[in-house]
């Protein structure tokens, strides 16, 4: 048997954990630049809506990577409608539904079967491909950014790389604790980040006091891809974005079919699932206000959505694994904002 069927899913998932670790010892050796320094790695069991996944977290160059194994039989895309999805319900008072207008004349919003029709038609074509091993990055990254730390803006202490935010932390902290009227001080926000174009950039992690702290340089779609190849990084395709986002499921969102995130006894665990890590140890920002990017510049995944129709289903669907965006394109010359893109590096093993 060769490298790369031992690496598939359904016959890495039957190794123990020490042949598990020689074909790790393989991966660093043969495809991971050595001047990268490699830590932390331990073999962890991930699993999100009852799949599962026992691989390897480490750390490359001090940012978090998971090892997942490929898959030569992957079925993604979406053509089922809305067959299997449990909330399918309008909002609970009509006149509080707003339709966007690029929707409108479209589909019956009061509608399953119109309601299908939208969704089939919003999301990838069903499809079987092949996907290689891969290492990702566990957290996409803000466009332009390289992670630093975590910074309290309550203690004021930093837990990173300490000699480079020591160049920048004054910086910050003026910022977060800005010299303020007592008028001031009454209508005054933490911001919800702060960018120092082409040297820093900061971003509340949220429901906490703290910053997450990144570098920051200025760059288009293709000089920042030319960054990442530099080092033997890439981006991710859309059918291995898809994957690695719901492993070949077939529901619609990584954590299932379900999106009543207002219901009294079933809300709180829905939006547990949805923010934690999946079933390969990863994490995809829920938040709705940014692209995640591809290596097609054309293809953006998630998606920056400002209005609401108060439909569930409509609402959440740029979250959907297989969701595709149909309106956006990137210009040639677009400067990334670190507040509107995401990207995600990773190491493709390809024998």
């Amino acid at each position: 048997m060769n490298l790369l069927e031992q690496l598939d899913w359904s016959y890495w998932k039957r190794l123990t954990p020490k042949e598990k670790r020689t074909l790790l010892s393989q991966l660093l050796l043969h495809f991971v630049n050595p001047l990268m320094k490699i830590t932390d790695i331990e073999l962890k069991d991930f699993d999100l809506f009852g799949i599962k996944c026992q691989t390897f977290q480490l750390s490359i160059d001090e940012e978090e990577f998971v090892f997942i194994p490929g898959n030569q039989q992957a079925i993604l895309g979406w053509n089922l409608g809305t067959k299997g999805l449990s909330l399918l319900e309008t909002a609970p008072n009509s006149h509080e539904i707003t339709i966007p207008k690029e929707l409108r004349g479209q589909y019956n919003f009061f509608d399953v079967e119109s309601l299908g029709k939208l969704i089939d038609e919003k999301t990838t074509n069903l499809r079987k491909v092949q996907i290689p091993p891969m290492f990702v990055q566990r957290r996409a990254l803000p466009a332009g950014t390289n992670y630093l730390g975590i910074y309290d803006s309550v203690t004021g202490g930093f837990e990173g790389e300490v000699a480079q935010f020591l160049t920048i932390e004054q910086e910050i902290k003026e910022v977060l604790s800005p010299n303020l009227t007592p008028a001031e001080s009454l209508t005054w926000t933490f911001p919800k980040n702060v960018l120092s174009d082409g040297q820093w950039y900061i971003e509340m992690i949220p429901n906490s006091d703290c910053y997450a702290v990144y570098t920051h340089e200025r760059h288009t779609y293709a000089s920042l891809r030319k960054q990442i190849r530099r080092k033997n990084f890439d981006l991710l395709t859309e059918d291995q974005w898809e994957y690695v986002n719901g492993a070949g499921s077939r529901r619609l969102f990584r954590w299932g079919n379900d999106l009543a995130v207002a219901d009294p006894s079933r809300g709180k665990n829905i939006q547990k699932l949805m923010t934690q890590s999946n079933m390969f140890g990863l994490y995809f920002d829920t938040s709705m206000t940014r692209f995640e990017l591809t290596e097609d510049p054309g293809v953006l995944k998630l998606k920056n959505q400002q209005n609401h129709t108060g439909i569930p289903i409509v609402d959440f669907l740029p979250l959907s694994t297989y969701y595709a965006n149909d309106m956006m394109m990137l210009k040639e010359d677009e400067i990334l904002a670190p507040s509107e893109y995401l990207y995600r590096k990773a190491i493709l093993i390809n024998i």
